[in-house]
């Protein structure tokens, strides 16, 4: 009798163009070797050739199996079919149009296996969001229960969960026509019970692309962009209704105070006047009674503090000021500048710059009173109703900071960098006061991916800059002049992606000898 397979990767498809077949390649390309890979590819009813397609595909190739299923509406049933029919000992769930690295089910199955896993949560990028998931895998672990919510963020279905946890614990894919957040019911139930999560880091497992495609579409072509969904409300409260009934209270307050920070503050930064009233007015409703009816006081300590200030400010009955709050220094955007490029003696590579904060116009970062203290500059009412509660924010600006991270421009693949940084507030010319501050980033191109050598061509330097609770990710500028070669790599610049490092296709990353240096300024 063959043995099993050690992956069985389950693929709903439904009206699947050209990304079908970028797919179907990246799983051709994997370093497992397909007779350790299944492949199950079910239709969901298309109205066109996909069946044929699949069934094509599937005749092909000895590792695969195509079932023509009748039209559901979502990707839940073909998932949960996908599940029974399975031979491996690990699932994986893969939408039609995205694609694996190449590495990724032999390091996610060797991992699974050498940890004791029951899921295994492996790097996920996605083509046009540069900060998803960066700060998330920053390490492998072979137990990650530390880690927020298990380890198991983001919540997407894009992992490798052992197949015998999943039935044993039958835990499914909720089943409708269309039913919001599916990935999150089902991570609800998989959390509950408590999973043993391995985070695998140091390989790139999953590039969750963002083409016309995507699996995010319904048989009725509607698309999973939730904003404004008439369903938005009645799905949510069937969300928190469910993370209500977890036992574990600790695992219970996680998650309902995650669902609180993502999807109920999300609807408190809207007033009147930038927004239909009625609208306002739904949301603000109904944020009210859904915390009423499922998240204590209490739970309120577990958000991160500019989700808990509004949260306060909104349960004693100041819609305006938690609207206000939020949208406070919204538009001070982060400025990130390289100055300097420099090769060290031992072949590593440092990178320096600055970064600043586009100033609000009428509103100042800071100001000094009268007696010389320096404190935020928060317009009123606002400022008096935070007073009153010992909420105002810190003028500190000592926990900002700047991370800088490289992406890999053909894969999408990005990697934190080891850097320090520092910001100040600095005085203007009319007296107040912004934060402003300089980094200093290094890494060697042999051993910058997490251990192991860049890919060759083009990489984007992109800064993560914190301020005030609020993160942003930019691509670097720079006056650094192209065509120069610093070390191991060439600096490019482009319009669209800013600075660029570049390591050559025919030389792998090496150290050398020659020192090299370019700096401006």
């Amino acid at each position: 009798m063959a043995e099993a397979p050690a992956v069985s990767v389950v693929i709903p498809t439904y009206r699947s163009g050209a990304g079908l077949d970028r797919a179907i390649a990246s799983l051709d390309a994997q370093t497992l070797a397909q007779d350790r890979i299944e492949v199950l590819l079910l239709d969901d009813g298309s109205p066109d050739d996909t069946a044929q397609r699949i069934e094509a595909i599937a005749a092909g190739r000895a590792n695969y199996r195509a079932f023509a299923l009748e039209a559901s509406g979502w990707p839940s049933r073909p998932r949960n079919i996908g599940v029974r029919e399975a031979r491996g000992r690990y699932v994986l769930f893969m939408d039609h149009d995205d694609e694996l690295y190449p590495d990724a089910l032999r390091a996610g199955v060797e991992l699974g296996d050498a940890a004791g896993a029951d899921v295994v949560n492996g790097k996920e990028v996605r083509t046009q969001i540069a900060r998803w998931g960066l700060t998330h895998y920053a390490r492998d672990l072979t137990d990650a229960t530390g880690e927020p919510l298990r380890g198991l963020l983001p919540m997407t279905p894009h992992k490798l969960y052992r197949r015998e946890f999943l039935v044993g614990h039958d835990i499914r894919f909720p089943e409708a026509p269309r039913h919001l957040w599916e990935d999150l019911f089902f991570h609800v139930d998989v959390i509950r019970h408590e999973p043993a999560v391995a985070l695998l880091s140091s390989t790139p497992f999953y590039h969750w692309r963002k083409t016309a495609e995507n699996n995010s579409t319904s048989t009725d072509g509607t698309k999973l962009d939730y904003s404004g969904d008439p369903e938005y409300w009645p799905y949510l409260e069937k969300l928190f209704r469910l993370v209500s009934t977890v036992e574990k209270p600790e695992i219970r307050d996680e998650l309902l105070a995650q669902n609180v920070h993502v999807r109920l503050v999300s609807q408190l930064g809207q007033r009147d006047a930038d927004a239909d009233a009625a609208s306002v007015a739904e949301a603000r409703a109904e944020v009210a009674r859904m915390l009423s009816t499922y998240v204590p006081v209490e739970l309120d300590a577990l958000l991160p503090e500019r989700s808990r200030v509004a949260i306060t400010l909104f349960r004693d009955g100041h819609a305006d000021a938690a609207a206000d709050f939020l949208r406070d220094g919204i538009d001070r955007r982060p400025e990130f500048t390289v100055t300097a490029v420099e090769e060290s003696v031992d072949g590593g590579v440092t990178v320096t710059g600055s970064v600043s904060w586009s100033r609000v116009p009428g509103q100042p970062f800071a100001r000094r009173t009268p007696s010389g203290e320096v404190v935020r500059d928060l317009p009123e009412p606002l400022a008096g109703l935070l007073a009153e509660r010992g909420l105002t924010p810190s003028a500190d600006v000592s926990t900002a900071f700047v991370d800088v991270a490289i992406r890999h421009a053909p894969t999408r693949v990005n990697w934190l960098l080891p850097s320090t940084s520092r910001v100040e507030l600095v005085e203007q010319e009319d007296g107040t006061l912004e934060p402003a501050g300089s980094f200093t980033a290094r890494f060697d191109p042999a051993t910058a991916a997490m251990g192991h050598p860049l890919p060759p061509g083009a990489h984007l330097v992109l800064g993560m800059c914190e301020l005030d609770g609020r993160t942003g990710i930019k691509r670097a500028f720079s006056d650094l002049p192209a065509g120069t070669r610093v070390g191991q790599v060439t600096l490019d610049y482009s319009a669209q992606d800013g600075l660029l490092l570049r390591v050559p296709a025919d030389e792998p990353p090496a150290r050398r000898g020659l020192l090299g240096r370019l700096r401006r300024g």
